[in-house]
């Protein structure tokens, strides 16, 4: 997951503010679609993403480990 860099393409209006926010769903159905298969619960996301630019999203892989995931929210062209 550590080496994993992944993209969400979004809408945006002015000022480059997002319709909506990136949640840890949306992040989990990323995931999903490289076939990493993680809980929603798991992804540490403490308020859902409104902003475009580079996120370090924690995700808890057990008890004590976490793997930190690089997520770019884009804007959808």
């Amino acid at each position: 997951i550590e080496k994993l860099s992944l993209s969400i393409e979004v809408l945006v209006g002015e000022e480059d503010k997002l319709f909506g926010s990136v949640t840890n769903a949306d992040v989990a159905e990323l995931l999903q679609n490289e076939g990493i298969t993680v809980d929603k619960r798991a992804i540490q996301i403490e308020t859902p993403i409104k902003v475009l630019g580079v996120y370090t999203v924690p995700v808890k892989i057990d008890k004590e480990v976490t793997a930190n995931l690089k997520l770019w929210v884009i804007k959808k062209s």
